[in-house]
C-alpha cells in the first residue's frame, strides 16, 4: 500500500463517519446511540469486506489462514461490507433497544466516504479496470487501464447529489437507504464493465449479479414502502 493510497483510505473513512455524525446530531441522535451504532458499522463492515474478498480469492485454501487478520492485505469489497456493516448496525440496535431507521444517516454516508476512499484505490492499484487506450488511461499492473477507481468515485459523487435531492421528498424514515441501494447498484453495476472480471454468468461478473440484486432488493423495498404509506394516507382521508 502507498502512503497516498492509506492516506486517502484513512480520509474515506473520516469523511464517512464525520457526514453519519452531523447528520446524525441533526437527526436527533444522541451521541452515545451514534459511537456505538459507529462501532458496529465499522466492525461488521470492515470484517464483510475482508471476509468477501478472501472467499473469492478462495481463502483459506488459496492464502495463509491469518490473511484475514491482517489489516494490510484484502479487505476492499464494499458490496460485502455494506452486507455484513448492515447485520451489525442491526443487531446493535436490538442491543441499544432502537427502532427507529438508521438507513438514511447511511445513505449519505457511504457514499461520501466512496467518494473520497476511491482515491485510496487508485493510488493502490487495487480495484484496477481493464486495459484501455483512453487518453485518460492510467499505467497499473504493467498496462494502461480504465481509471475504474475513478468511475467508482464519480458514481459515489452522483448518488450523493441524488440522494441529498430526494432527501425530504420520500414517503417515510429508512426510504432514502432504499434509494441507496438501487442507486448504489445501478453506479456498480456500471463502473464493472470497465473492470477485470471473470464472467460468472450470461456475460456478467459476480459483483454485477450482486449489484442488480442489491438494486432490485432496494426497488422492491421502496414500492412497499411507498405503496404503504399511500394506502395509510388513503385510510385517514388525506
Amino acid at each position: 500500500m502507498s502512503p497516498l493510497g492509506v492516506l486517502f483510505t484513512a480520509l474515506g473513512y473520516a469523511t464517512g463517519i464525520a457526514v453519519f455524525w452531523i447528520a446524525g446530531r441533526k437527526a436527533g441522535w444522541t451521541p452515545r446511540q451514534l459511537a456505538w451504532l459507529l462501532v458496529a458499522a465499522l466492525a461488521g463492515g470492515v470484517f464483510g469486506a475482508k471476509l468477501t474478498q478472501w472467499l473469492v480469492l478462495g481463502w483459506p485454501f488459496s492464502a495463509p489462514l491469518a490473511a484475514i487478520g491482517d489489516p494490510l492485505q484484502g479487505g476492499k469489497t464494499i458490496l460485502g461490507g455494506i452486507v455484513c456493516g448492515w447485520i451489525a448496525v442491526e443487531a446493535m440496535k436490538m442491543l441499544l433497544r432502537v427502532r427507529r431507521s438508521t438507513g438514511d444517516l447511511f445513505a449519505i454516508a457511504l457514499p461520501a466516504g466512496e467518494a473520497v476512499g476511491r482515491f485510496g484505490c487508485l493510488f493502490n492499484a487495487c480495484c484496477y479496470g481493464a486495459e484501455s487506450l483512453v487518453p485518460w488511461a492510467v499505467w497499473q499492473h504493467g498496462a494502461w487501464r480504465h481509471p475504474a477507481q475513478l468511475y467508482a468515485s464519480l458514481a459515489a459523487l452522483a448518488v450523493l447529489v441524488v440522494l441529498f435531492g430526494l432527501r425530504g421528498r420520500l414517503w417515510r424514515e429508512g426510504d432514502l437507504f432504499r434509494a441507496y441501494l438501487v442507486l448504489y447498484g445501478a453506479g456498480r453495476f456500471g463502473v464493472e464493465f470497465f473492470r477485470v472480471h471473470d464472467r460468472l454468468y450470461a456475460g456478467l461478473s459476480l459483483a454485477q449479479w450482486v449489484s442488480l440484486e442489491l438494486a432490485l432488493a432496494g426497488a422492491v423495498a421502496l414500492w412497499l414502502s411507498t405503496w404503504a404509506a399511500t394506502r395509510a394516507q388513503s385510510k385517514r382521508g388525506v
